[in-house]
């Protein structure tokens, strides 16, 4: 059975190399691609540079990551796709045809949210157990997730008020409130690259810095207190956002530029996330 598939990616200044790398890592496999440009409207034009009969370029200048979805989800419904992918513009598959085999043809797939292994910076995809190639996670980015479109409806979507930071995780929290797994597929590999990436050496070990800007991890934060508010049940995430935190904090005060504006912004970030009433951020009933 033949199943037709939308994809979406999201840019915003996209690098011209990755993008295209992006794209053509799985775009002979789709049915169509939507370049959603958040890019300021003054400079749109330079951006549309990939060529195919498959790619359309699209935007409405709401610079929102989850309205974007929204879009290509309704763009979906309306033009009889069975399935959506979604990408950020800074992630390239390395085997997007083994997703394919593992989900869509395979029959035996388990109904759900399916998420890839997500490998970051220069990690190398980490060599899996035969027969250990699916497990069930507590939520997935949206980098390379693939939804079946009947789902998406059933989750009723993206929560629009997260446009950027948080957009993946109130995703998948509903869903599994509403009874809905998530599932990655442990042999399917998506290198993905987080922030502008710095790399420093500590006590003979190298660690790398997502050296965000002062606004980001302000964004970054407000909305993960805002989740662990919101979603109380997610021990997981709650314990991950500690961690996180305390981590993230120590590594940009002790090797990040702009350190004392970067803590300014995150106490504000948290303290904002504390105090945002949950009726502004819920979904409605």
């Amino acid at each position: 059975m033949s199943h037709r598939i939308l994809a979406i990616v999201v840019t915003y200044h996209p690098d011209k190399e990755l993008l295209e790398k992006n794209v053509s890592a799985f775009i002979h496999s789709v049915d169509k691609v939507l370049l959603w440009e958040n890019t300021p409207k003054e400079e749109k034009q330079e951006y549309c540079f990939i060529k195919d009969p498959k790619v359309e370029y699209c935007g409405d200048g709401v610079n929102s990551i989850s309205h974007a979805l929204n879009y290509a989800w309704k763009y979906a419904e309306s033009n009889g796709y069975d399935y959506l992918l979604t990408m950020d513009q800074d992630s390239v598959f390395e085997n997007f045809s083994h997703y394919l085999e593992y989900t869509i043809r395979n029959t035996q797939a388990p109904q759900g949210i399916w998420i890839p292994l997500a490998v970051t910076g220069e990690n190398k995809p980490a060599v899996r157990e035969k027969g250990k190639d699916i497990k069930e996670v507590f939520f997935g980015n949206t980098s390379g997730m693939l939804l079946e479109i009947s789902l998406i409806h059933k989750i009723r979507g993206w929560n629009e008020a997260f446009a950027v930071d948080g957009v993946d995780c109130e995703f998948c929290f509903h869903a599994k409130r509403i009874e809905v797994k998530i599932y990655a597929f442990l042999n399917v590999y998506l290198r993905h690259q987080l922030g502008e990436y710095k790399k420093v050496k500590f006590l003979n070990r190298y660690f790398e810095l997502r050296n965000y800007s002062p606004r980001r991890y302000y964004a970054i934060y407000k909305s993960h207190v805002t989740l662990m508010r919101l979603f109380p049940e997610q021990k997981e995430f709650q314990n991950t956002c500690r961690y996180y935190w305390g981590g993230m904090i120590k590594w940009i005060f002790m090797f990040e530029s702009h350190r004392f504006s970067k803590m300014y912004y995150i106490a504000k970030g948290i303290a904002e996330g504390c105090f945002t009433p949950l009726s502004k951020v819920k979904r409605p009933c």
